[in-house]
């Protein structure tokens, strides 16, 4: 698999688990252990240096 490939996956993967977060009964265990690792996978430079996923403003219904 090219490596665009790989990227777009990895983009889609991270774009449905975020969907996916935020239905009713979602698995926040899930979510949270993967999340993480998919960001990982990202080919260094998408993210800036030191970004925290989890670091935002709190949104009502959403637990911290």
């Amino acid at each position: 698999m090219a490596d665009r490939e790989d990227f777009d996956l990895t983009v889609s993967l991270l774009c449905g688990l975020a969907l996916y977060a935020h239905t009713p009964g979602a698995d926040t265990e899930f979510v949270t252990a993967i999340g993480p690792a998919l960001a990982a996978s990202l080919p260094p430079g998408i993210l800036p240096p030191g970004y925290d996923p989890t670091d935002g403003p709190d949104y009502p219904g959403q637990e911290r």
